[in-house]
């Protein structure tokens, strides 16, 4: 009762300051190292981890959740590691330990889901993907699968993007849920040569894994002629794209925020855990799923001198985050595009100014006659401009200035057609601070 009391009184201070997403768990945990487990939890309960795309999921899940009228514990304002966890769980909790809700959706780092399961099991575990991710902390997504394996208690069903052969693989000799994309509509740049390839070699044996067919960088249709792993039957699927809206299971029709394939695996992920572990509707699900705009910050709107602008926040060290960004550019019908990209910080929690992942985003998508100018800026900005003109972007398309009031001026005078800007949550307010009209 003390330690929940703490954590509700720390929780309720760092609110007023707009901060306590972790810090008061962290306190619970110095208390009573054991509280997670005795808590009582909601029948409902899902933690969604991965590489890619789990901040996004954990949102739309919960406006599924909310849509269906169920009262959902969410750490969706703050950390996603232990700290954070504990913070969500105890805040919600009465004195007696019981949370106080008709679901929990938890967001889990793939790296720390061994410290923050080894208290209890979720009903249900999502993960999105594996990718490279922050080398410096991750080094490789091998190295994360076997980290991530140590966290995934027998007792909960996994759910699994089935297109994606790191990950799919911890569903092997246990109970789980596969999801992922049939339709070739959303299938991006396969000719791309990629300066790795994680899904080379088979994750069980680590023979060589054929392709009959790449949708996003190593997610598809595959098969390990050593071992017989493939690629599973999905439960559900984003089954077509018209254009405007991707068909869920051939029946269900979501409108996207943003129409790629990144974005349909977020849908589609979703729509599965919402379905299966929450038990919603599945046309109560997709409602709730279709047109929601994610009020996490990762894409806003703004204009510059007249021109209209999209914000797309693209974490830095993490190619498929840009990739993501980049193909929705490539897909816009401007006639006349404007690229604003801004590397001025690479981590919060350590400094190892290492840009080696420039090289593995497919910057060659701004090689287009479309794209009129591109901006660089920040500390970073020369290895940005290095890394575009091996591109093949055109030297005198680049504008370069490490100075971000320079930058901003630079933009201001030389924006043409639909602006699109990319950067990460470490330097978003540098961009959107300096906005003179404000985004939204």
């Amino acid at each position: 009762m003390l330690t929940i009391l703490i954590c509700k009184l720390l929780r309720f201070l760092g609110g007023l300051l707009g901060r306590g997403s972790s810090l008061p768990g962290a306190v619970a945990l110095k208390l009573d190292k054991n509280i997670l487990s005795k808590l009582t939890l909601p029948e409902k309960s899902l933690a969604i981890s991965g590489s890619n795309g789990k901040t996004s999921v954990t949102e739309l899940v919960r406006a599924a959740a909310e849509a269906a009228g169920l009262r959902a514990v969410c750490n969706s304002y703050g950390s996603n590691q232990i700290e954070g966890v504990a913070t969500a769980l105890l805040a919600a909790s009465d004195l007696r330990g019981r949370v106080r809700a008709d679901a929990l959706i938890l967001e889990s780092d793939e790296r720390f889901c061994q410290y923050t399961f080894k208290h209890f099991a979720p009903k249900y575990i999502l993960i999105t993907n594996l990718y490279r991710d922050q080398l410096t902390r991750n080094g490789h997504s091998g190295f994360v699968l076997v980290e991530l394996r140590k966290g995934l208690r027998q007792e909960s069903t996994l759910i699994l993007n089935a297109d994606d052969p790191v990950s799919a693989s911890l569903g092997e000799g246990r109970d789980a849920i596969y999801y992922g994309i049939e339709t070739k509509e959303l299938d991006e740049r396969p000719d791309l040569t990629h300066a790795y390839d994680d899904g080379a070699r088979c994750p069980l044996c680590k023979a060589p894994l054929h392709y009959s067919r790449r949708i996003v960088s190593h997610l598809g249709e595959y098969e390990c002629a050593a071992c017989g792993y493939k690629r599973k039957p999905l439960e559900h699927a984003v089954s077509g794209f018209d254009g405007e809206s991707f068909i869920l299971d051939g029946e269900y029709r979501v409108r996207p925020q943003i129409a790629n394939s990144m974005f349909a695996y977020n849908i589609a992920a979703a729509f599965s855990a919402a379905t299966e572990a929450l038990d919603i509707a599945p046309e109560t699900a997709a409602a709730a799923l279709d047109g929601h705009a994610l009020a996490n910050g990762r894409v806003r709107s703004f204009s510059i001198n007249g021109h209209q602008g999209l914000f797309l926040l693209s974490k830095h060290e993490n190619s498929m985050a840009y990739n993501g960004a980049l193909e929705t550019i490539k897909k816009s019908e401007a006639e006349e595009i404007t690229v604003v990209l801004i590397a001025d910080l690479l981590s919060r929690k350590y400094v190892a100014n290492d840009m080696s992942w420039l090289w593995d985003i497919d910057f060659e998508l701004l090689a287009d006659e479309r794209v009129k100018r591109v901006f660089c800026g920040g500390l970073f900005a020369w290895d940005i401009a290095l890394r575009l003109e091996f591109a093949g972007v055109p030297g005198e398309r680049l504008t370069v200035r490490q100075n971000l009031d320079e930058l901003m001026d630079e933009l201001y005078s030389g924006a043409a057609g639909q602006v699109y800007a990319l950067t990460c949550f470490t330097d978003q307010n540098k961009f959107l601070g300096r906005l003179k009209e404000g985004a939204r």
